[in-house]
């Protein structure tokens, strides 16, 4: 008998009898990890299709199905955000695509010149894990200041934007292969994103002619100065003088 990788309780079946961990060479196989990410979407504990296709037909429902306590029936927001997350990061290695090079080589640039706001959008297009819960922060503030009389506390109005974020990651990610063929397509992206936010932003209050402008007015405006808080932070974290990301560089 052998002692588990995991409790080193001696055993000699497929699964260690004190654990239940399965019995497992060492190191980590690139089958193992295809395994596990395949395995997220299907099994009965992590039911992200089921997420996924529950927040399409309408994200109200989803985040309030969640919150009275229907936990068991769909993925976790933190969860389902963070397999968005997981998800794009393969699909830019699997495709070798970078979104900086793209959008400046499509907008005729030249992507190898390093200027300051280059590396800062470098720095952000590789951290999205980072940034992007910043995004859903500011978005649920400025739910709860906009649509007061909804009756959800500021951490309930952060679980639906968290729906929102893995929602958009899960549709733009599946649409890379597009962008790399086409890359001028990229703006695409934040029609999905501005889309998703302010469908999200709809679907959780009232239906009105005034929440509906307050939801076109407020993706905008929470987009534009997440990007500015964003670029300030990484330009302050990775050395770029702040004057560098609105001057254009003599040449």
């Amino acid at each position: 008998m052998e002692p588990c990788a995991n409790c080193c309780e001696p055993f000699d079946t497929a699964f260690c009898p004190a654990c239940g961990q399965k019995r497992m060479k060492p190191g980590v196989r690139l089958a193992e990890v295809i395994g596990d990410f395949v395995s997220s979407l299907y099994n009965v504990d992590a039911p992200l299709p089921r997420t996924f296709l529950t927040f399409l037909r309408g994200p109200a429902k989803l985040t309030r199905a969640f919150l009275v306590g229907k936990r068991k029936a769909f993925t976790p927001p933190v969860r389902y955000f963070l397999f968005g997350v997981a998800y794009y990061y393969i699909m830019r290695w699997v495709l070798n695509w970078d979104p900086v090079d793209s959008a400046v080589s499509a907008a005729g640039g030249d992507p190898s010149v390093q200027t300051g706001a280059m590396r800062v959008n470098h720095w952000m297009s590789k951290n999205v894990n980072l940034l992007l819960p910043i995004l859903t922060i500011v978005l649920a503030t400025f739910d709860r200041m906009l649509f007061m009389r909804t009756q959800l506390s500021w951490v309930e109005r952060l679980v639906h934007y968290l729906f929102a974020a893995g929602t958009y990651l899960l549709i733009s990610t599946t649409l890379l292969p597009l962008t790399v063929v086409w890359p001028a397509i990229q703006l695409l992206n934040f029609f999905i994103i501005f889309g998703v936010i302010i469908w999200a932003t709809i679907a959780l209050h009232h239906k009105s002619a005034w929440n509906v402008i307050k939801a076109l007015v407020m993706t905008p405006v929470s987009f534009t100065l997440y990007i500015v808080l964003c670029s300030i932070l990484v330009a302050l974290l990775i050395g770029v003088p702040l004057h560098d990301l609105v001057v254009r560089p003599a040449r």
